[in-house]
């Protein structure tokens, strides 16, 4: 679940509309208002019109729970059509780690983001550089494009990673993955059952989704 620790946890708490943050020497605090954790503009999202949860997820390409965590996501989008996925990229693992969110994040802005995405946590072994354009041409992600996105976009990418380290830290979150589902916080893998049972939660608690 983290960089050393693989140990699991199940621990809920609530997240409410601002969440309490602890001073940080010498930092800036992060905004922790509902609308910046789960609307960020930058942030990848995956879900249709209409959706009424949304499941905020911190993860890490080369983080092995965050690539088991993904095929109960899909089976949940699959079964249920008015949860909507946003993406947080926390790339605590190392530069590779980082090399693979900047690009994930970019090629959203061709199309790409849901295939490459998957593309990059189906990948065989942990991700590199060469490993990361293999994932790309997989996905059909236009690779010069993709580089020219990364340029253009590169300070509003890393602005929004390091929104997201803020964020995670100011949660308490020490590794991946983590959830927030409506107002619930999950540090660690759950199953699809488990995972369906925070959606249904969530939906009896109005202005949370």
């Amino acid at each position: 679940m983290n960089r050393r620790n693989l140990v699991l946890r199940g621990v809920l708490v609530a997240l409410a509309v601002v969440l309490p943050v602890a001073p940080v020497a010498a930092q800036q605090q992060p905004d922790m208002s509902r609308k910046a954790v789960v609307d960020d503009p930058v942030a990848p999202k995956r879900g249709v019109a209409g959706y009424d949860v949304s499941i905020v997820e911190f993860f890490d390409y080369n983080c092995p729970y965050c690539r088991r965590m993904e095929p109960v996501l899909n089976n949940l989008l699959a079964s249920d059509p008015k949860v909507r996925i946003v993406y947080r990229d926390w790339p605590i693992f190392g530069p590779a780690s980082r090399e693979a969110a900047k690009a994930a994040i970019a090629s959203q802005w061709q199309g790409r983001h849901a295939v490459f995405h998957e593309a990059l946590l189906t990948s065989p072994g942990k991700l590199d550089s060469a490993a990361i354009k293999t994932a790309a041409t997989r996905a059909k992600v236009d690779w010069p494009r993709l580089q020219r996105d990364l340029k253009a976009h590169g300070p509003e990418i890393d602005a929004l990673l390091a929104r997201t380290d803020g964020i995670a830290g100011a949660i308490g979150f020490n590794g991946t993955p983590a959830l927030i589902v409506g107002s619930q916080v999950v540090a660690g893998a759950v199953d699809l059952s488990a995972l369906r049972q925070l959606v249904a939660t969530a939906r009896t608690k109005p202005g949370t989704h």
